[in-house]
């Protein structure tokens, strides 16, 4: 079954040494940022809304995968989302593929399925396949049982399946704020804003002063994929811009989702040193 691209999201790695401080000094920096960015910006898009100027989300994440990584090597990623505020937990399966069809060719269908676009530098584009379901506060995700049991498909589309392997929290567990507030004009008729967001992650028990990743995003959505050349093209000149955006963006960095890998990795093999 085609799958319609419902969001276009486009997303670059900022310094995190740029975000060292206290939510107050975070927010300040947010803000300049965003002064930066809209004037880069200012040319190309219809027009400019709000400021980077407040914290919408608070939230705990938490990725899950077995020692071998069988999931992320199958191109997913299983990744839960607590929030701060009510502990309300969600836990999301997301395939992603630079291939379209075989990015949609998956079931997606057991809570809030979302076909996107992930668009990260220098213009790299990756089909994201994903569904989001709540679970319990007291729900236990120890095998790749539990992540089957939530996501049937899985039995099918991992290369390797066992129900009964174990599964465990991958690398760290991040505290992430999520600054919301701005937003630009994209296209006229009928009025389309881009979203932007700035996400910042903290170890949760680390330093929660000095940030791991900073990454800033913009993204539209159309349930329908109306999104014409004109509007594409104002995007891309957008995203031009952005990656050239000084002193702000890394374009070094590794992706927030590499970073956790990376960092499980060098913990793996710091354990078999001692």
């Amino acid at each position: 079954m085609n799958q319609k691209v419902v969001s276009r999201e486009y997303k670059l790695l900022l310094y995190k040494d740029l975000f060292i401080g206290d939510e107050q000094q975070v927010l300040k920096k947010s803000q300049e940022f965003w002064h930066d960015f809209s004037q880069a910006i200012n040319s190309i898009v219809i027009g400019i809304k709000g400021d980077l100027d407040g914290i919408e989300d608070r939230r705990i994440i938490r990725f899950y995968d077995t020692d071998e990584y069988i999931i992320n090597s199958n191109s997913y990623i299983l990744r839960e989302r607590q929030d701060v505020t009510n502990d309300e937990r969600e836990i999301t399966l997301k395939f992603r593929h630079p291939d379209r069809y075989i990015s949609q060719d998956r079931e997606m269908n057991t809570g809030k399925p979302k076909f996107e676009e992930d668009i990260k530098a220098p213009f790299g584009v990756l089909y994201s396949f994903s569904d989001t379901q709540k679970i319990l506060i007291t729900k236990k995700l120890n095998k790749m049982e539990d992540a089957a049991n939530l996501y049937p498909d899985l039995v099918d589309k991992l290369s390797s399946f066992k129900e009964e392997e174990n599964i465990r929290i991958i690398g760290v567990t991040i505290c992430e704020l999520v600054v919301k507030g701005a937003k630009f004009q994209i296209r006229q008729e009928p009025r389309l804003d881009s979203n932007c967001a700035l996400i910042i992650w903290y170890q949760n028990d680390g330093d929660r002063n000095s940030p791991v990743a900073v990454e800033f995003s913009f993204k539209y959505e159309d349930e329908n994929e109306r999104y014409t050349r004109k509007l594409a093209q104002r995007a891309y000149d957008v995203f031009s811009k952005l990656e050239k955006l000084e002193p702000w963006v890394d374009l070094n960095s590794d992706t927030k989702t590499a970073y956790i890998y990376k960092l499980d990795a060098l913990l793996k093999q710091a354990e078999t040193r001692v």
